[in-house]
């Protein structure tokens, strides 16, 4: 099989289960593949080997970690649709990886920051105070991306089940649950603001409106939670309230594939990363109520 035409027929096949800016990268990772490899004089995909595909990637050492982490996913997934369908017999990505490197832990609020942050909302226009107050709840007890959450319209609501289905990456949907809390501010917000919020001459069936009664932007919501950050001291994105529910919910002792689904997760890898946030915070915990104590004395 050429390669260029092994290449069209894998993101064909892509564009059918993932978002069209997923397509489009891994387009250019493989354009610039089978580039490399014709300059080696390579053009067929069963003549690739592991000397070429670690060299395309070392001509890229000077990129970012998350530019080569995705130019090495994009040849992985390449090539396991290669021998699906039957034109390699072997993986000359299996001995490749790129150095560890340890993401930064993500800024998780306490739980009496995220008490008062739910309590910061306060403008002086009634309709407004309400739906902030909604969101911030909805988010906090959702984890939903800033993105699922702007996205959301009304009958998206499960309003007796306390649950919403929300539209993920890759438009893969799931539904989140939200407790009592979220559920008394969506019902004032839905009675008593997103009324008087709506205009009656472009009516939108967008859950979280504008003054303008238009749907609210992801741009818009970020300003807005950074608004209430800094009302109660501390520089937060909508992304530190996701982090913090999923955080709270390993420490409520909710187990790690449960918050996978919640959060939308497709690898239990990323959401992983939480517990070490969890292990920060009892080594935290541990030190301040017996500083005398150390790591080396526990073993």
């Amino acid at each position: 099989m050429h390669l260029d035409e092994a290449v069209e027929r894998f993101l064909t096949r892509l564009s059918a289960t993932r978002a069209p800016h997923t397509v489009k990268a891994y387009g250019t990772d493989l354009a610039q593949l089978a580039a490399y490899a014709l300059e080696a004089g390579i053009e067929r995909v069963e003549h690739l080997n592991e000397r070429l595909v670690r060299s395309w990637l070392d001509s890229h050492r000077a990129a970012s970690r998350r530019t080569r982490e995705r130019k090495l996913s994009s040849l992985r997934a390449f090539l396991k649709f290669c021998r699906t369908m039957g034109w390699l017999t072997h993986d000359p990505s299996v001995n490749i990886a790129l150095p560890v490197h340890r993401r930064p832990l993500p800024r998780v609020l306490t739980q009496p920051q995220a008490e008062q942050l739910m309590q910061a909302t306060e403008p002086d226009d009634e309709p407004l105070r309400l739906r902030d107050r909604a969101i911030l709840e909805l988010l906090y007890a959702t984890g939903v991306r800033v993105s699922e959450l702007a996205g959301l319209d009304v009958d998206a609501l499960d309003m007796a089940q306390s649950a919403a289905r929300v539209r993920g990456k890759g438009g893969r949907e799931r539904f989140v649950l939200f407790g009592q809390a979220a559920h008394e501010a969506l019902v004032e917000y839905l009675q008593r603001a997103r009324p008087q919020l709506m205009n009656p001459h472009k009516p939108t069936r967008a859950l979280f409106l504008n003054a303008q009664g238009g749907r609210l932007t992801t741009r818009s919501l970020h300003r807005l939670v950074k608004r209430y950050g800094a009302r109660i001291g501390v520089d937060i994105s909508p992304h530190a309230l996701r982090h913090s529910f999923a955080t709270h919910m390993l420490d409520g002792g909710a187990d790690l594939r449960t918050v996978q689904e919640l959060l939308g997760h497709r690898r239990l890898t990323t959401t992983q990363m939480y517990t070490h946030l969890t292990l920060d915070r009892l080594r935290q915990t541990v030190r301040r109520a017996l500083p005398s104590l150390t790591m080396e004395d526990d073993e």
